[in-house]
């Protein structure tokens, strides 16, 4: 009797010890739902600092340097001023299109000169557009050119020339009748010219009409 229940303890004992050798899944192995955390760092943002227009003038005792960058539709438009006796001044403008040309001059007969940056915009109409400053010793502002009027604008498909003729900014562009392309107007030019008040509104003093 006693030999019996020996066997049969054994064997218990013999089943538990299998039971405990089991492997058990761990670690990554036990969520295979899991994704890896992506560690590579980001790259980095690239910046479009080509030259793309840059001139030097003096005025009045001041120095302008203006330089746009960019080479795309938009472009990035800065203007450093050196003042005698006075912390350089800085003015940054987002502009669509490129840089025709650049002036300095009186036109209000102030005594404080201005900066005029002429603007050719992106796309097949190229539509003018100005940028303008006026500067002093202790301050600069920007001048105002008013939006054209429904009769200035009758026949407008940019193409605008700008130009400081006689101490006032003049405007031209070609006029289009309405079955023109856009690459051969037959409306003639149409001449706009303004005059500059002390605050730094432009004014329109004639408009002229002239046959192709």
């Amino acid at each position: 009797m006693k030999k019996r229940t020996y066997s049969i303890l054994a064997f218990i004992l013999c089943l538990s010890a299998c039971t405990s050798e089991a492997p058990t899944e761990t670690g990554a192995a036990a969520n295979p739902t899991e994704e890896p955390t992506d560690t590579t760092p980001a790259a980095p943002t690239q910046t479009d600092n080509t030259i793309s227009y840059q001139e030097q003038l003096e005025s009045g005792g001041m120095r302008f340097d203006i330089r746009t960058t960019g080479e795309g539709t938009m472009r990035s438009l800065a203007i450093s001023v050196e003042r005698p006796g006075l912390d350089p001044v800085r003015i940054d403008e987002q502009l669509e299109g490129t840089v025709e040309s650049t002036v300095t001059t009186d036109l209000n007969n102030n005594k404080k000169p201005e900066l005029l940056v002429f603007v050719t915009g992106a796309g097949t109409g190229s539509y003018g557009k100005l940028y303008g400053y006026e500067f002093d010793n202790q301050y600069w502002g920007a001048l105002q050119l008013p939006e054209l009027t429904e009769a200035q604008s009758k026949g407008y498909m940019g193409h605008d020339e700008f130009e400081i003729k006689e101490g006032r900014l003049t405007r031209t562009f070609p006029v289009y009748l309405d079955s023109d392309p856009n690459s051969t107007p037959s409306g003639g030019f149409r001449s706009i010219v303004y005059s500059l008040g002390n605050d730094l509104h432009f004014k329109v003093i004639a408009t002229n009409q002239a046959a192709e």
